[in-house]
C-alpha cells in the first residue's frame, strides 16, 4: 500500500499514458471501483473523517465522468448471468457498508449519470440497529478533538488505553488501531466520554433503512453482502467467517427476496484459506475483494476490486487506475501479480 501511494503521488509522470494501452497489456477487460461515503456540503461527516480521505460530491462527479468517458457501466444482470463483454472496457462501480449517505447523495448522481451500482450491506447495521466499531472510533477522535476533558476522563481514557500520559498524536493512533475484538473497549470508552451511540444512529441514522433499500430495489440497484458485523475475517475463526457470511446473506434473500446475492469481504479477503472459498463456490455465492489489480491463483469467483479511497491524501480515478494497471504490471514482470492462497484456517 505504501508503495502504491508512492506511485500515485508521482502521477504527473504516467497520467499522459492512454488509459485504453494500459488496459490492454494488462489483458484486463473489467474494473471495479469502490467506495463507501461521498461528503456534501449540506453533511458533515461524523463516520469517515478521521479514518481516511473521503471524495467529495465534486470529486465523485468527476471520478464518474473519467469512468464513463473510458469504459461502458455494466449491467447488473450481466454481471449476474456472467454475460461479460469481450470488446469493450466496462466498470461495475460498488459501495460498502449500506450507508445512508448512499441514498442522499450518491443515487441521484448515479441516477442522472445512469450508472449501475452494487451496495454491500452490514446486515446487522441496517435500520440503524448498531454502529460499525471504525465508526465510533471517528466519533471519539472528533470528540477528542473538538472537546476538553475532565480529569476524570483523562484518568479513566488512560487507564482503558493502557498509557501513563495522555498525549493526543499517540491516543489516535491507538484508537485507530483498536480492532473487532476490542468493541467492549471501545464502548467503555465511548461511555467515559459520554458518547451516547444510540443517541447518535437515532438522530443521524446513518444506515440505510429497510424501506429505502426497498425503494432502491425499485430503481434497479442491486444489493449485496457484506457480513452483519464488519469484522476482518483474517482476524475470525472459519466457523464464524461462515456464520457472518450466511446470516448476512439469508437475511438479504429472506427481507428483500433479493436472488443471487454477491457477498463482499470486510476490510480484505487477505488470509483466506481455499475452504472459505470452496465454501463459496458450493453455494454459488460470487465475492469481491479489495487487492486492487491482482489475479487469482485457482480458478475460484473472487473479484478484486480497486478502492478508492486513502487514508491520507485523495487521488483522482485516473491517477488511481492508471496506478493500479503499472503496478499490476510491474508486478507481472516480477510474477508477483497472482494471490496464493492456502488451507489453512484458524479453528
Amino acid at each position: 500500500m505504501q508503495f502504491k501511494t508512492f506511485l500515485f503521488r508521482f502521477s504527473f509522470l504516467y497520467n499522459f499514458i492512454p488509459i485504453k494501452f494500459l488496459m490492454k497489456l494488462s489483458r484486463k477487460k473489467i474494473i471495479y471501483p469502490f467506495y463507501h461515503y461521498v461528503e456534501d456540503k449540506n453533511n458533515e461527516n461524523k463516520l469517515t473523517s478521521h479514518l481516511y480521505k473521503a471524495k467529495n460530491r465534486l470529486d465523485f462527479i468527476k471520478d464518474i465522468n473519467f469512468f464513463k468517458k473510458h469504459f461502458q457501466s455494466l449491467s447488473i444482470q450481466d454481471f449476474l448471468d456472467n454475460n461479460l463483454p469481450k470488446e469493450n472496457y466496462s466498470f461495475l462501480l460498488s459501495f460498502d457498508d449500506g450507508l445512508s449517505n448512499f441514498f442522499n447523495v450518491v443515487v441521484p448522481i448515479i441516477e442522472e449519470k445512469k450508472i449501475n451500482v452494487i451496495n454491500f450491506l452490514n446486515t446487522g447495521f441496517i435500520d440503524n440497529k448498531a454502529l460499525f466499531y471504525r465508526y465510533k472510533i471517528n466519533l471519539i477522535i472528533d470528540f477528542l478533538k473538538t472537546n476538553n476533558l475532565t480529569k476524570k476522563q483523562l484518568k479513566n481514557l488512560c487507564e482503558l488505553l493502557v498509557i501513563n500520559n495522555f498525549q493526543l498524536n499517540k491516543v489516535y493512533s491507538l484508537l485507530k488501531a483498536l480492532k473487532y475484538e476490542d468493541v467492549v473497549k471501545i464502548d467503555a470508552i465511548c461511555s467515559v466520554l459520554d458518547i451516547d451511540i444510540e443517541l447518535f444512529l437515532r438522530k443521524n441514522k446513518p444506515y440505510l433503512s429497510s424501506n429505502q433499500i426497498q425503494n432502491l430495489l425499485k430503481k434497479g440497484i442491486y444489493f449485496g453482502a457484506h457480513s452483519v458485523s464488519h469484522p476482518k475475517y483474517s482476524d475470525i475463526p472459519y466457523f464464524y467467517q461462515i456464520l457472518e457470511t450466511k446470516d448476512s446473506i439469508q437475511y438479504l434473500e429472506k427481507n428483500f427476496n433479493i436472488k443471487k446475492v454477491s457477498f463482499a469481504f470486510p476490510f480484505s479477503d487477505d488470509n483466506i484459506s481455499l475452504d472459505f472459498f470452496q465454501f463459496l463456490k458450493s453455494n454459488k455465492i460470487i465475492s469481491f475483494g479489495t487487492a486492487g489489480l491482482k489475479n487469482e491463483q485457482i480458478e475460484i469467483d473472487n473479484i478484486q476490486r480497486i478502492p478508492m479511497e486513502y487514508k491520507k491524501s485523495k487521488y483522482s480515478a485516473q491517477t488511481i487506475l492508471k496506478g493500479e494497471l503499472i503496478l499490476f504490471l510491474l508486478k507481472r514482470i516480477l510474477k508477483k501479480h497472482i494471490i496464493l492462497r492456502t488451507r489453512i484456517q484458524k479453528s
